[in-house]
């Protein structure tokens, strides 16, 4: 019997665990969300690259922004905007990558709701 209580508990706790959902960002229709992700910059032919598989969110913007204005070619930050045009959940999937490249150097991915 001892051991029956902990284990009802324990299922208990992933039963609430498994229903709450946390998502990266909730946003209403219109709303947008501004990703920053560090990059080496456009003269090493690296960037960040996205997809998002539905219609949910619309790509508003995307910007390179030096870290030091002076250094031409330095590293710095894409910006990336995006709106919610519907409500549901989508999926920001980014890959950093030399286009001509099939290997990957990093990769995100951001779960969004849009109500």
């Amino acid at each position: 019997m001892k051991r029956v209580i902990p284990l009802f508990v324990l299922s208990l706790i992933l039963l609430f665990t498994s229903c709450s959902k946390d998502y990266d960002y909730e946003i209403r229709v219109g709303e947008s969300i501004v990703l920053n992700l560090n990059s080496s910059g456009p003269g090493t032919g690296y960037a960040w690259q996205w997809n998002i598989a539905d219609d949910v969110l619309d790509t508003i913007s995307h910007e390179f922004i030096p870290y030091d204005e002076n250094f031409n070619g330095g590293p710095g930050v894409e910006r990336w905007t995006f709106v919610g045009r519907r409500k549901g959940i989508t999926t920001i999937k980014m890959i950093y990558k030399q286009p001509w490249e099939t290997e990957i150097v990093d990769s995100r991915e951001y779960e969004v709701r849009v109500k």
